[in-house]
């Protein structure tokens, strides 16, 4: 791998859970308006003009204020990052890729093709950004965590981690060795209590892991626009298992009576589910039939249902550029629906272009997959926190803007991924998706790649 220089001013449980809790959160807002309602009052609570407090005792000192609270948590948060230039040199940021080849493969192409982008706008005068090592971990967390420590001693400042298999254990050592994590917020490791994973789309499972303000991804209930102001009705097909119990808790808050009834597919089952779901759902009509079952049983199952189910057949998962091309799969899939967490190529809108050139200029792909855009986005976020900082790079500088003075990452392209305020980017997902379709072999945008209204934008 080239370096380039930028201006500084259980694996498929964890693959399910990733691309079913689907949320996006950077660039600029997407060109449609956002479904989600944003209230243009909000209620004031009767404030006491005087409250009568008991007198101090002498010598007791002034209850402190939350603000003085906060700043104190705050400042013990910071002091407890050790200022190190890991991996910083006057003139140098080394960084590490670690991904799931069969899953995330060309993941390094993505970075490069944005690490490279910074060259050819003649952004010289900032550290260049260096890729040390892209190391494939089998879907092994124990490869996993093996590929972390290998690149902490090969003295790196940060990592992209593009991999279904990095446990609690991998990121918590990640966050002890306080090295900065760039991905796609499906781990739980991208959630509070950590707070050195930064995925381009927030952290998905805030809401299900029950940490404290996170919000819930409402991005599906864009579909609704598409149903002309009604209100469609849902039923949703995920797995008995914990990626499961989170998929049917987010669907269920998110959509509420509108869905009518869960169909749960054990995770030992591997044959007859297109049947196994149509005998449970029997007569209930629903305009949305939702599969979150992973891509092998969605593969599996989603032509039989598409020509059995009456209404709308949805995955989460077979927005997979070049997977058409397999004129098979292409039939199986013609007809159905897919939710993207990625902008999609098929939108053409300038960020397509701009990621397109970058991939021409370091000879890449003309179709780049999800892996590509994860890597892509991931370095993006990277080098947009990098020029936040500036010169005075360390960890704990790093820390201080990202998490506790917070920053607003919004990409300079229009339809790329949604602005994320870095400082909450450990409990709530950016809302961010797409809904296509195939039709004629390809993947036909039907709702546009949009974003929810943020109270800080």
């Amino acid at each position: 791998m080239g370096s380039e220089k930028p201006k500084f001013t259980n694996r498929p449980r964890l693959l399910l859970g990733c691309l079913a809790l689907f949320s996006v959160l950077s660039c600029a807002r997407a060109d449609h308006p956002s479904l989600t309602e944003v209230p243009t009052e909000t209620e004031t609570s009767v404030i006491p003009t005087e409250v009568s407090q008991p007198p101090l005792e002498e010598g007791t000192p002034d209850q402190k204020s939350s603000n003085e609270e906060e700043e104190e948590v705050e400042e013990e948060a910071i002091e407890t990052v050790e200022p190190s230039k890991r991996g910083i040199s006057e003139t140098t940021v080394r960084i590490g890729i670690i991904k799931t080849s069969d899953v995330f493969g060309d993941v390094e192409v993505g970075v490069e093709a944005r690490v490279n982008r910074v060259i050819t706008e003649d952004e010289r005068s900032g550290r260049e950004i260096e890729i040390v090592q892209v190391i494939d971990d089998g879907g092994d967390p124990l490869k996993t965590l093996e590929a972390a420590q290998t690149m902490a001693e090969q003295d790196i400042f940060a990592i992209v981690l593009a991999s279904v298999s990095a446990d609690r254990v991998v990121t918590d050592y990640l966050a002890e060795q306080n090295i900065p994590f760039f991905g796609w917020g499906f781990l739980e490791g991208f959630c509070y209590p950590n707070q050195w994973g930064f995925s381009f789309n927030g952290c998905l499972n805030g809401h299900a892991l029950g940490i404290s303000g996170a919000s819930v991804d409402d991005g599906s209930l864009r579909v609704s626009n598409i149903f002309y102001g009604r209100q469609p009705t849902l039923i949703l097909v995920t797995t008995s298992d914990d990626a499961g119990n989170a998929m049917e808790s987010m669907v269920s808050e998110v959509w509420g009576d509108s869905l009518i009834s869960v169909v749960r597919i054990p995770a030992s089952q591997e044959s007859g589910i297109a049947e196994s779901i149509l005998e449970e759902i029997g007569n209930v009509e629903s305009d949305i039939l939702w599969l979150s079952i992973g891509l092998g049983r969605t593969l599996q199952s989603k032509a039989q249902l598409i020509r059995s189910f009456p209404g709308m057949v949805v995955d989460d998962v077979t927005y997979l550029p070049g997977i058409l091309r397999e004129y098979e799969t292409s039939k199986e899939l013609e007809g159905g629906y897919v939710f993207s967490q990625f902008p999609p190529q098929e939108e053409y809108r300038e960020a397509t272009t701009v990621i397109a050139t970058d991939l021409e200029n370091i000879n890449g792909p003309l179709i780049y997959s999800q892996a590509v855009s994860l890597g892509y986005w991931s370095a993006d976020f990277l080098i947009y926190l990098l020029n936040e900082i500036g010169d005075d790079l360390n960890t704990r500088t790093f820390f201080n803007a990202a998490n506790i003075q917070g920053t607003i990452y919004s990409p300079d392209v229009l339809g790329g991924p949604c602005a994320l305020m870095t400082a909450l980017v450990h409990q709530d997902p950016s809302g961010g998706v797409a809904l296509l379709q195939v039709r004629g072999g390809v993947f036909r945008p039907v709702v546009d790649f949009d974003c929810p209204e943020r109270y800080w934008e």
